[in-house]
């Protein structure tokens, strides 16, 4: 396993990508290639993109491919850039933090932002920025199995660390635990609503065996609530996260995929406070219906998911004028042939902007241009 690890580090081409939306209207982009991430910014929205700089001057072993990835946030001239450095131990990372001042011209040398500095897994960043300079990063952490490693103990799972900082990424709070037994490899999804408060979304670890999702605000001793019900009875992670949108009411928006025998496939539903709308099916299992995303607005909701017949890969939508009581027919987006990345909803948009990256470059949607 040690082998493939570093196999696995040597042949990374960084297939994962962040895109994030400015108030003026430029789209920013953060990709991997030889150790290094490089800025890109697009001044036609997307139709081309304009390579700037390497965040980091040094190269490293980076994790960007699948549910690990690079993550982009930008404010004005503040650039943030959160990933996953590898280290040499099997399955094992640092969380680390760069930022440029001057619009991506320039950047501070990284840092890390997990405070526990032994060789264990500290990865699956998720990040997310306001217009405040609010700035909240979450992530799987394996410092609780070490822990009980070594006294002799056992502990299921990984745990979900985050940290917070009020003034663009300048400094940062200490690490504050807000669950244990997590999922180890499903990425995390993240969202900030209407009065500030970041929630996060991901798979966790239930009573025998079970790998649902659970949600919960990023508030020292939050409640941990259930945020589905599929029962999926695996021994294994089953690196496929879910996502989460809320939208100016307070709504929150979830979509995951289960592999439960009780309903496999993906699903979404939505929540006020603690009430829980039901759960509804959608894409097409034969075509491997898989890795959906979700974007919010007023009244408008988006759900895209990725699609592969065994040749071609598709996009598909479908979407609520009714803040997700009732939806449209899923309908194509785009198509690819080769390898393709997750589709995942334009960090800072308010409306809905899709990016994937395909073999031929990154392409971005804008959702209100489709029939």
């Amino acid at each position: 396993m040690a082998q493939h690890w570093q196999a696995r580090l040597a042949a990374a081409k960084g297939t994962a990508l962040s895109v994030a939306l400015d108030a003026q209207g430029r789209l920013w982009s953060v990709s991997m290639r030889q150790g290094q991430l490089w800025l890109a910014r697009s001044l036609d929205g997307g139709r081309t993109f304009t390579e700037m700089a390497a965040v980091n001057a040094q190269p490293e072993a980076i994790l960007a491919d699948g549910q690990s990835r690079p993550v982009i946030a930008v404010q004005g001239e503040v650039v943030l850039v959160s990933w996953s450095q590898a280290l040499p131990k099997l399955h094992t990372s640092h969380v680390r933090m760069t930022r440029s001042e001057d619009g991506g011209r320039s950047f501070s040398a990284p840092v890390n932002v997990n405070d526990h500095r032994e060789e264990v897994g500290h990865g699956f960043n998720a990040m997310k920025m306001d217009a405040q300079g609010n700035v909240v990063v979450a992530w799987l952490d394996g410092r609780e199995r070490s822990a009980a490693q070594r006294k002799g103990g056992k502990y299921a799972g990984s745990a979900l660390y985050y940290a917070t900082s009020r003034d663009f990424g300048k400094t940062w709070s200490a690490n504050t635990k807000l669950a244990d037994h997590t999922c180890e490899c499903c990425r995390i999804g993240l969202a900030i609503g209407p009065d500030g408060t970041a929630v996060a979304q991901w798979r966790h670890l239930f009573a025998g065996g079970v790998r649902d999702f659970a949600t919960a605000e990023l508030k020292p001793g939050a409640p941990v609530v259930r945020a589905s019900e599929d029962g999926w009875e695996i021994a294994a992670c089953p690196h496929h996260g879910g996502d989460l949108a809320i939208d100016p009411a307070g709504r929150r928006h979830y979509v995951w995929f289960t592999g439960s025998a009780k309903g496999m496939g993906l699903f979404y539903r939505y929540a006020e406070g603690a009430q829980f709308s039901a759960p509804l099916p959608f894409g097409n299992l034969d075509a491997q219906a898989g890795h959906p995303t979700v974007h919010a607005d007023a009244q408008q909701v988006n759900v895209v998911w990725r699609e592969f017949d065994g040749r071609v890969y598709r996009l598909r939508r479908m979407q609520s004028a009714d803040r997700g009581a009732t939806w449209s027919a899923p309908v194509t987006l785009a198509e690819a042939e080769g390898a393709t990345d997750l589709p995942l909803f334009v960090q800072g948009a308010r409306t809905p902007l899709l990016a994937w990256g395909t073999a031929e470059g990154v392409r971005v949607i804008d959702l209100r241009e489709v029939p």
